[in-house]
């Protein structure tokens, strides 16, 4: 039923050094040095541009490595899909993109001032307060939706259910090393995203396609960026001093 790592297509890969030396740095390195870097970088605008740069660069790589191993970009999931399932799950989609905008909504009301600030303290750099900003932002949740859908659902979620001969554990994997790459979110931010990894790879496995999970991915980022980032420039506002 699912075509997800495919043990006999990503044979080359499951047996191959520059795939798992790709993958090491994916899911080791790569956490290490971003956390190091979100700390040390002055500007929001500096951490888009580093976050820009890595993730295409990464997805460059990624599309390299499997080039080498003997895999095309349609064994990567960038394909069209089973198209009856892709128009359902289309369908999902825009019902749950919806729902978050809602909830969303109703959060910020309920949460007063200082929960407010307290939940974002995380990820305030990262938030877009300013016109220049928000343009960047654009690019950012683009770049995420695409590059991030390539290497943590195309590539290590097939690369490990074609090592494991199992999807699931490979969902699981994937998800897990997901969270811990948004290590600087903080404890909140590893669950958070590791379980929205979780529904982004469960979207790959039942569509046969990485196409809804990356405009999924990339609505969700611009949504809460733009709209976390209002609520951050209003916070901000009201603290200076007079």
């Amino acid at each position: 039923m699912f075509t997800v790592g495919h043990p006999g297509v990503w044979l080359d890969a499951v047996q191959g050094t520059s795939a798992w030396m790709f993958t090491i740095f994916l899911a080791v390195v790569f956490p290490i040095i971003d956390y190091v870097l979100y700390a040390r970088l002055k500007s929001t605008l500096q951490i888009y541009a580093w976050n820009i740069l890595a993730l295409w660069s990464l997805a460059g790589v990624c599309v390299w490595i499997t080039r080498t191993n003997y895999l095309t970009l349609n064994d990567l999931g960038e394909r069209p899909g089973n198209a009856h399932r892709v128009l359902l799950i289309s369908g999902i989609l825009i019902a749950i993109i919806v729902l978050l905008i809602g909830a969303q909504k109703k959060q910020k009301k309920k949460l007063n001032q200082e929960r407010l600030n307290k939940s974002l303290d995380r990820v305030r750099r990262m938030l877009p307060k300013t016109s220049t900003e928000r343009a960047v932002w654009i690019v950012v949740s683009i770049t995420a939706g695409v590059c991030e859908e390539i290497l943590y659902r195309g590539w290590l979620l097939s690369l490990f259910a074609a090592t494991l001969g199992s999807v699931w554990l490979g969902l699981l994997i994937s998800s897990i090393i997901f969270g811990f790459a948004h290590t600087y979110q903080g404890r909140n931010g590893i669950l958070g995203t590791g379980v929205l990894g979780a529904i982004f790879g469960l979207l790959f496995i039942f569509s046969g396609s990485l196409i809804p999970g990356q405009v999924l991915h990339a609505v969700i980022d611009l949504n809460n960026g733009l709209a976390l980032g209002k609520v951050a420039q209003r916070a901000e506002v009201r603290s200076a001093p007079e």
